[in-house]
């Protein structure tokens, strides 16, 4: 297989490989496999990988808005224009990756990774994904992951 498309069969720490939804994936692992993943939009995320890096992206969004506010008081919290920029440029930087991780975790619930573009849908839509990132993995969710040899043989065309 090839290793430039980001599945891996080599095991990774954790002794999963990186083509292998990671069930009970730690901390550190979640946020790892969500930079290595990038752009990897094939596949399954287990919840643990999700909601990891999930709560993770938000804290550092927090503080990227929050640090800023230190040095100039008087502004209202949270509407630091330096504060925003960050924010906005961390957004931008981990949007991909955050959509491919969407989309493998839908995959692990059996659900085609096209549903988040409920996200369009304001207040409502967001809703509907959280529950949907909340469902536990579904077996036949495995009809969404690169049999290995697969990508190699699919480039050659």
């Amino acid at each position: 297989m090839s290793h430039n498309d980001g599945q891996s069969d080599d095991v990774q720490p954790g002794g999963v490989a990186l083509r292998d939804p990671f069930v009970g994936a730690p901390f550190t692992e979640a946020v790892r496999r969500f930079w290595r993943k990038y752009t990897v939009f094939t596949g399954r995320a287990s919840r643990s990988e999700f909601w990891w890096w999930w709560l993770t992206s938000f804290a550092i969004g927090l503080v990227l808005q929050l640090v800023p506010q230190a040095f100039t008081p008087d502004a209202p919290l949270l509407e630091n224009p330096v504060g925003s920029y960050l924010f906005v440029l961390w957004a931008v930087v981990t949007l991909v990756g955050g959509l491919a991780l969407g989309a493998r975790r839908l995959h692990d619930a059996n659900r085609s990774g096209f549903w988040q573009f409920l996200h369009v849908l304001p207040g409502i839509g967001s809703l509907v994904l959280f529950v949907l990132f909340l469902l536990p993995s579904n077996p036949k969710g495995t009809r969404f992951d690169l049999l290995p040899g697969a990508a190699a043989t699919t480039r050659k065309r």
